[in-house]
């Protein structure tokens, strides 16, 4: 398993629908280019998520595995190929993202997470293993 990325941002009412073809497209017709680049790339996995806001819209988290996101990022900004020309471009469009000009990308801080096993002893504690864990705000540990 690599270093995992996440990427958000607004995604505003007018422009869910456009993002969903535009993933809709990725998943259907240009699946097989995506993955050759996904391949190239040597990402590991890749998820798209939207959570809904009430008023429509939402925000939009891409969950990116790869040995070295930034490394990624930087080589899919710079591709020639007319796939990842075409990604950058519908990113650019649909999100803001200008995939050349992303600031570092941070990999995000995993605050929470439940995986189901439970201690033989009957024991509830938190596991011991950070994904499993709750972390506190950076300065306000008790």
């Amino acid at each position: 398993m690599g270093r995992t990325s996440l990427l958000a941002w607004d995604v505003p009412p007018d422009r869910e629908e456009p993002w969903r073809r535009f993933l809709q497209e990725l998943s259907g017709p240009r699946y097989e280019e995506y993955a050759q680049s996904r391949r190239r790339l040597r990402v590991s996995a890749e998820s798209v998520w939207l959570a809904p806001k009430p008023s429509g819209g939402g925000v939009a988290v891409i969950y990116l595995e790869a040995e070295d996101p930034e490394w990624v990022l930087r080589e899919l900004a710079a591709s020639d190929t007319p796939f990842d020309s075409w990604y950058g471009t519908q990113m650019r469009r649909l999100s803001g993202l200008d995939l050349a000009r992303l600031p570092r990308v941070a990999p995000g801080e995993l605050l929470f997470a439940w995986g189901g096993e439970a201690s033989s002893e009957g024991d509830h504690k938190l596991s011991k293993s950070p994904r499993h864990n709750v972390r506190p705000r950076p300065g306000t540990e008790r």
